[in-house]
């Protein structure tokens, strides 16, 4: 659907039609869309899993979009919470958002926070376009900023969603997700090495899941379960670590044992 070539660009629900997809899906396909150009090509960066039911999924893509006929050539990466459904024996995609998104934490004018810029400047930690925007625009909270400055101190990161593009509920459930508040984000990478890929006996998953608990984490979701407070893993966390924070909650903890 983000891939064209003609003379002019195209209308999106009709991009979204010939490409085989409802008509409806291109509410969720709109980012791709919104820089008018005669020439697109789209690559997916990292397919995430957000939520996962035997009959549905969320899936976050982050995808790598070339616009060299627009006004402003160049690239750019957007993020995209995709829903499918199982049917007879095959995963499809759907144009139905269940649970709905809630209105997530709205956009602040002035620029990012004194920590936001530090992070946006940092050599050590990779954000995607849209995280880049949450930061940008103080969608992001700054203490998940400060958690991910103090892991990007020990560790070479990179996120893969915050805010934009992430299920606003803990899917399948109703529960407002952290995200859709700015407290928290998606680790995809460590070290250069995608969480997908790493070795569930390397010591490196304990220790960064470990140090997210020590920048102040309340919750932190991965491949595995350190022994302590406020870890956690299941199906959905297998391909990144989730590092948020719920006020009130005490910070999570690994044990001494």
């Amino acid at each position: 659907m983000g891939t064209w070539a003609r003379a002019t660009p195209p209308d999106p629900p009709a991009q979204v039609t010939n490409a085989g997809y409802p008509r409806e899906l291109a509410a969720t396909a709109g980012p791709l869309f919104d820089r008018p150009s005669p020439r697109a090509i789209t690559e997916v960066v990292y397919p995430q899993l957000g939520g996962l039911t035997p009959t549905t999924a969320s899936v976050i893509v982050v995808a790598r979009q070339t616009l060299p006929g627009a006004p402003a050539a160049g690239a750019r990466e957007v993020t995209l919470d995709v829903r499918l459904r199982y049917v007879g024996r095959s995963w499809v995609v759907s144009p139905v958002v269940d649970p709905p998104r809630p209105e997530s934490v709205r956009a602040r004018t002035g620029g990012p926070s004194t920590e936001g810029r530090s992070l946006l400047a940092s050599a050590r930690a990779d954000l995607p376009g849209p995280v880049r925007h949450d930061v940008e625009t103080r969608r992001l909270g700054d203490r998940v900023i400060g958690m991910v400055r103090a892991l990007a101190r020990g560790y070479e990161i990179e996120l893969q969603v915050a805010v934009s593009g992430h299920p606003g509920t803990v899917f399948p459930s109703t529960r407002l997700s952290n995200h859709a508040v700015g407290r928290a984000v998606d680790v995809r990478s460590i070290n250069g090495t995608r969480v997908a890929d790493i070795r569930r006996d390397d010591p490196l998953l304990v220790r960064f899941m470990v140090d997210a608990a020590r920048a102040g984490a309340t919750e932190v979701g991965g491949p595995i379960v350190p022994p302590g407070r406020g870890f956690f893993t299941d199906e959905v966390h297998q391909d990144h670590i989730h590092v948020g924070f719920t006020p009130g909650k005490p910070a999570a903890a690994a044990s001494s044992s």
